[in-house]
């Protein structure tokens, strides 16, 4: 069968979603690979093509315009729900359907939706291949730092960064703050190479996570970042204290509850022991 993976637009959803591309590949499926971010070297290319020329999809579906057209498409259609309601997306179809625990990271989601509705007993594995000549870790004192997302509500504040960067080279580490690469065959070899990662709820996170680097993410509340924190190599998760109350203005002023302090005690005491 040939089948296509459609996921959505954020660099993590790709990482993500080649679990499913890797596996269905392995089981016997001719895969096509759809996202809007190409990763070079890491994975081994998927041809250009059509979604028409497919005989089923798996869609990750996130309320786009896009995935509405693609599940009422006459063919059959396997949909991962990073979350779901009835009133919005109707009734669940038996055997096509997948949504997620909410309390689990997307990608023992995504494991979880190929052994319901493929019958595969997956692993973590997304495919992703090494390039010649980089070393895990080979700077072992640089601190990879990615201050952005891609939603500026998420980004903790850049003055804040500063001030961790500035205590990292008291303690001898080296911070790089992650400039604009031209790839993100570069991105992920500039993370690969690092000795830790430190940075906002963002793609670069999950690189970090997949390329098994041990890092820290600084996330807006601690139910959202039990589903999204990276699910590879499991790195430490900073979140306002639970005795902050979840009030709607708490989605922009989240970054006031996590101190530069809180930061720092947590990457001496988790992180840069690795």
């Amino acid at each position: 069968m040939k089948i296509a993976i459609v996921c959505a637009p954020g660099v993590g959803d790709a990482l993500i979603l080649r679990i499913v591309s890797h596996h269905l590949t392995l089981a016997g499926f001719d895969v096509g690979f759809f996202s809007p971010h190409d990763f070079g070297r890491w994975f081994t290319p998927n041809a250009s093509q059509d979604l028409a020329d497919f005989d089923a999809i798996f869609l990750q579906h996130d309320n786009s315009p896009k995935s509405k057209q693609i599940h009422a498409l006459e063919k059959p259609i396997y949909t991962f729900y990073g979350s779901y309601r009835l009133d919005k997306h109707g009734p669940l179809r038996i055997g096509f359907d997948y949504v997620s625990d909410l309390n689990r990271s997307m990608v023992d989601n995504v494991i979880a939706s190929l052994q319901l509705l493929f019958k595969i007993k997956a692993s973590s594995d997304n495919g992703l291949i090494v390039p010649p000549g980089l070393v895990h870790r080979r700077f072992n004192r640089r601190i990879a730092i990615h201050t952005t997302s891609g939603h500026p509500f998420r980004n903790w504040p850049h003055q804040k960064f500063l001030k961790v960067a500035h205590w990292l080279q008291t303690q001898g580490f080296e911070p790089a703050f992650l400039p604009q690469f031209s790839s993100l065959e570069e991105l992920l070899a500039f993370i690969y190479e690092s000795g830790f990662f430190l940075g906002n709820d963002s793609g670069p996170g999950h690189a970090a996570s997949c390329l098994k680097i041990p890092h820290l993410i600084i996330g807006r509340e601690e139910r959202h970042m039990r589903h999204w924190r990276p699910g590879w190599l499991r790195g430490e998760v900073l979140t306002p204290a639970p005795w902050v109350p979840r009030w709607k203005w708490l989605k922009t002023r989240w970054k006031h509850f996590i101190t530069t302090k809180s930061v720092i005690n947590r990457l001496k005491s988790n992180v840069l022991r690795n």
